[in-house]
């Protein structure tokens, strides 16, 4: 009975500073809203433009050839971003917002969503947690190049607070599939076509075809970002990311 009172009394808390705005013109508030650093170790493919004679593609300009195709090689990348909420509740790091960019890469994954599957306390004593969800989103690289994460599932085990009432810190897995990669390299006359792949039953003839991405990754809640995010409205994030 003990245990649940303090839990009522935890929920209690942290939904007395939920009407925060945190706009710049709003009064500093005590308590802080709730603000998660967010991580992730990808492993995925990257284009590679490769002259050859079984595939003619488009290419990007200046001084277009017509013998190149773009092939695909392994590649590993890192995220990292926020996941953010004024309204603080005890599911904001499934319910909230969330910004997240490339660091190797340099671009934001636009519309970046995240599609709740569970989220529960579990253990003896309500201190560890359980969490999946879909990430949806598209990288845009440039006006041609995007691409768009189409069935990525992240999952992990961590740690909920009794006593602060929210959960703080996840470490897991994600597994899935993206659409296919892209030469990302600033040579001249790089193809700026999607990567593409050879079947077993034909290594003559490339075809279009979507590409793995899985790693590793981490939340964490951050009382500094938290803070700052609740008097000002403000997250850092690098020149080409902007979020609301």
């Amino acid at each position: 009975m003990k245990k649940l009172m303090i839990a009522a009394l935890a929920v209690a808390s942290i939904t007395a500073f939920a009407a925060n705005t945190c706009a710049p013109d709003d009064p500093v508030v005590t308590e802080p809203t709730l603000v998660y650093s967010f991580k992730a170790n990808v492993k995925t493919t990257k284009g590679l433009s490769y002259v050859n004679s079984y595939d003619a593609g488009s290419v990007c300009a200046p001084d277009p050839q017509t013998d190149k195709s773009v092939i695909r090689v392994p590649d590993t990348t890192a995220l990292a971003g926020w996941i953010y909420d004024c309204t603080a509740t005890c599911e904001t790091i499934a319910n909230g917002s969330i910004v997240v960019w490339d660091t190797k890469r340099k671009a934001q994954l636009d519309e970046a969503a995240m599609e709740k599957i569970l989220l529960q306390v579990i253990g003896k004593k309500q201190a560890d947690a359980e969490f999946a969800f879909k990430l949806t989103g598209t990288f845009k690289y440039d006006d041609v190049r995007q691409q768009a994460l189409t069935e990525v599932i992240f999952a992990a085990l961590g740690k909920f607070s009794v006593a602060k009432g929210f959960y703080t810190s996840f470490t897991g897995n994600f597994a899935g599939t993206a659409a296919a990669s892209y030469d990302l390299t600033t040579k001249k006359n790089v193809n700026c076509d999607p990567s593409q792949v050879w079947l077993c039953t034909d290594l003559l003839t490339l075809v279009e075809a979507d590409t793995v991405y899985y790693g590793t990754w981490s939340a964490k809640y951050n009382a500094s970002a938290s803070k700052k995010y609740a008097r000002n409205g403000y997250l850092n994030v690098p020149a080409y990311v902007t979020y609301q």
